[in-house]
């Protein structure tokens, strides 16, 4: 190996000698497999592939270790000595890389991170893969990639002939014993006089596994346990984890108090408090949810994927927020999207992002940013029917696949995420049906009276993939009497400072809310009376 190439080579197995190679807790047949794909006379190169934090570099790192210095298990790699070295990518001219490789020994070959060194890079990802094809095919030389899922499969996208010399090996989430294990050991590691018991590394496993926000298993667990204890100087509590979980997510604390599956059990109940009147529709949309979250549902769907239809004001949006901060606790887990901004075709490439070499390209995508950020979201389009018809073809795949390709290349993955569209089509016959005290929620009113408009505008096909399509009725006078209610008691506790409470007659207040009735409007000037009849009675008095 020349001067240079030492320069940008790591020699992984003086870094074993010197005890500088991480320990590993647990993927023993993980390694076994590597090994396996390694040792094999033909294509005995590997990719390790998984979303940044599972483990990958400690993984190769481990594997290295374990070899390094037992030359009997070196024998099946066809290597004389100790070769394991990593290659340093960053910030080094092409031609250098040539010099490096076609000075490379007998050896094993890791280079970490390639996925993000050459994705949205054709050309240099066109002459460092031909570089690195020359040495794959060296039957002395074997070479470990480290990349993430969606990098792989821009790889593929580019040149799926390249990858063939390659065996992927998929890591995955470890079982809980050994998440557990894994903080254990970090524990020791960590300077602390603090005392943690079992059940806080419990909690904090069991918190990184329900809120995908706070990190992927295991280095999530590991920087929260970290962050938990650098405010701790006794015991470290479950409360206490709670509170920094919630600081760092934005999750109300009484919220984390409960387990996922009283969440689940509780639901609907939850939902109805704050969507009057729906109880039929919110129903439906529960079940499918608790289906998902018990894992009874098809894994490579949404979550659920809604079509709510209905007149303005009846709850349909203040239904998607209210899901959305029941099922991911965050607020900035539910996405808007206007679709009357997607009515011309032009338009539709803004969704997903333009492709490399297009103006917007470094952008991304009005929906794929968002969930590949937050992949844990409920997504609204709104008003859906005012999309352009090349729209229902994106979000054909999202409902098939549970998945969608950026313009960047990237796999944005959808099966964590909610899918509601809302239409205003079909409003007048629900109106009529429900003066006509037909029952708008039956499969026989759908099929006879909604699916007839619905057609108009949308493909059959499309229609299809969604989970339901759920009609919200209009809001009668109870309705609405118990919306101006609750809308009271938020002002109340906008106004609270002041120790301001509202006394109103409940007669007064429903034949005032009798002259607003309309069911082509719903709430909306319920909500705009209460608010301006409140808002002003708090300033005059506040004024005096």
């Amino acid at each position: 190996m020349n001067e240079f190439s030492k320069l940008i080579y790591y020699d992984l197995a003086l870094e074993a000698q010197n005890g500088r190679l991480p320990e590993i807790v647990g993927r023993a047949d993980e390694m076994l497999r590597l090994s396996r794909i390694v040792g094999r006379r033909m294509d005995n190169n590997a990719l390790i592939v998984g979303p940044s934090g599972i483990g990958k570099t400690i993984f190769v790192h481990a594997w290295i270790k374990q070899l390094a210095g037992q030359k009997k298990n070196l024998k099946f790699l066809q290597i004389e000595g100790e070769s394991f070295y990593s290659l340093g990518t960053p910030g080094v001219a092409l031609h250098r890389y040539k010099e490096a490789l076609e000075g490379l020994p007998a050896s094993v070959l890791f280079i970490d991170n390639f996925g993000s060194l050459v994705q949205n890079k054709p050309v240099l990802f066109q002459n460092l893969g031909r570089l690195l094809s020359s040495t794959v095919e060296r039957p002395d030389v074997h070479v470990v990639l480290a990349m993430e899922p969606h990098e792989q499969k821009w790889i593929e996208n580019q040149d799926a002939g390249w990858l063939k010399s390659f065996e992927a090996l998929n890591l995955k989430n470890q079982p809980f014993a050994e998440q557990m294990a894994i903080l254990n050991f970090h524990l020791k590691k960590i300077k602390t006089r603090a005392t943690v018991g079992q059940p806080a590394l419990e909690a904090i496993v069991k918190f990184v596994e329900r809120f995908p926000a706070l990190g992927q298993l295991p280095d999530g667990a590991i920087k929260l346990l970290d962050e938990s204890l650098s405010s701790v100087r006794g015991s470290l509590t479950e409360a206490e984890i709670r509170h920094v979980v919630s600081d760092k997510i934005n999750i109300p604390l009484n919220q984390l108090q409960t387990n996922e599956l009283e969440l689940l059990k509780g639901l609907e109940a939850r939902m109805n408090q704050r969507v009057i009147g729906q109880d039929k529709a919110i129903g439906k949309i529960a079940m499918t949810i608790q289906r998902a979250k018990l894992g009874l549902r098809n894994p490579n769907r949404p979550l659920g994927s809604f079509l709510l239809l209905g007149p303005s004001g009846v709850g349909k949006t203040e239904t998607a927020k209210v899901l959305a901060e029941q099922i991911f606790g965050r607020k900035e887990s539910f996405v808007r999207i206007d679709m009357s901004e997607f009515g011309q075709e032009h338009t539709v490439q803004r969704l997903i992002g333009a492709p490399p070499g297009y103006v917007g390209y470094d952008a991304g995508g009005g929906l794929t940013n968002p969930v590949k950020n937050e992949p844990y979201s409920l997504v609204l389009l709104d008003e859906i029917e005012k999309a352009h018809s090349k729209v229902f073809d994106i979000f054909l795949q999202i409902l098939d696949d549970g998945r969608l390709t950026s313009g960047q290349g990237e796999t944005i993955d959808f099966t964590q995420t909610v899918l509601m569209a809302t239409s205003n089509l079909a409003v007048g016959d629900i109106i009529k049906g429900f003066e006509d005290n037909c029952d708008i929620h039956s499969e026989e009113f759908l099929k006879s009276k909604i699916i007839p408009v619905l057609t108009q505008a949308f493909r059959p096909e499309f229609l299809n993939r969604f989970d339901s399509i759920i009609v919200f009725k209009p809001l009668d006078l109870d309705n609405l009497v118990r919306i101006a209610q609750l809308e009271i008691q938020k002002i109340e506790e906008r106004v609270k400072k002041h120790k301001i409470k509202f006394s109103i007659d409940p007669a007064v207040l429903r034949r005032q809310v009798a002259k607003f009735v309309d069911y082509r409007f719903g709430a909306r000037p319920i909500k705009r009376f209460i608010e301006e009849t409140c808002e002003t009675l708090v300033t005059k008095n506040l004024l005096k």
